[in-house]
């Protein structure tokens, strides 16, 4: 359902859709239709979206595979101190520490990967989806919260608590809060809002102009075990001036 909500919004034909991700027609025509994807399709049609691989998963509730989850799954992991230095460093220090992370070679991983608490557990909605990206990015309800802050420009100021609401489905997505997701999750943000059937009114205010940036480290840092991670920090505090 998701990715037929997509590919309405984006006037997409899936038989283009299929050719462009060098899938059977028959195939994602039956996904359309209801039928669960497999691996393989959700794997191809990524880089075709413009989306992650492992966001496909989680919006086709499926399991994300391990080599898509992110390296480590340790409670002290918090990308929210590289988030602030990024926010407060010149452009061209961002580009710089985007590439050290890059650069940073695949350590052996830490359990598997990604936020996994028993208190990580959503009922069914768009709420649940928009938690389970963020868990994609190893980001806990803190994190998500300090992240939310960060790319709406300091509108967007929530609690934890509050954030776990809108997985269980406690608080309404709203427009605005549909927005600041897509800040964080790098995803535009009218693309989101058609996964999610929401309206976005024309006079939404925008993102913090550094939000593309945060969306990117968010992302990239995913790969860093706990002690990559914190030598990131120093690089980033470096890079910041502090």
């Amino acid at each position: 359902m998701l990715l037929a909500r997509l590919m309405g919004y984006r006037t997409l034909d899936a038989c283009v859709l299929s050719t462009a991700a060098g899938t059977g027609l028959e195939g994602l025509q039956a996904v359309l239709g209801g039928r669960p994807p497999t691996e393989r399709l959700l794997r191809d049609l990524g880089p075709v979206l413009g989306l992650h691989a492992a966001d496909l998963f989680v919006l086709a509730g499926q399991p994300v595979p391990d080599d898509l989850t992110p390296v480590t799954r340790n409670p002290h992991w918090s990308v929210s101190r590289l988030v602030y230095n990024t926010m407060v460093m010149p452009v061209e220090n961002r580009r710089l520490l985007l590439d050290t992370i890059r650069a940073q070679p695949l350590g052996s991983r830490e359990g598997r990967g990604g936020t996994d608490r028993p208190y990580h557990r959503y009922e069914p909605g768009f709420g649940a989806v928009l938690l389970e990206l963020t868990h994609s990015r190893n980001l806990t309800w803190t994190c998500t919260a300090k992240a939310l802050c960060a790319v709406t420009g300091g509108r967007i100021y929530l609690a934890a608590s509050t954030i776990g609401g809108i997985g269980r489905g406690t608080i309404e997505v709203t427009p605005e809060l549909v927005a600041g997701f897509a800040g964080l999750l790098g995803i535009p943000a009218r693309d989101l809002a058609a996964l999610g059937g929401v309206r976005l009114p024309d006079d939404l205010p925008p993102l913090h102009p550094r939000a593309a940036a945060v969306a990117a480290v968010i992302w990239e840092a995913r790969r860093l075990t706990t002690a990559q991670l914190e030598d990131i920090h120093v690089t980033s505090r470096h890079l910041a001036g502090r």
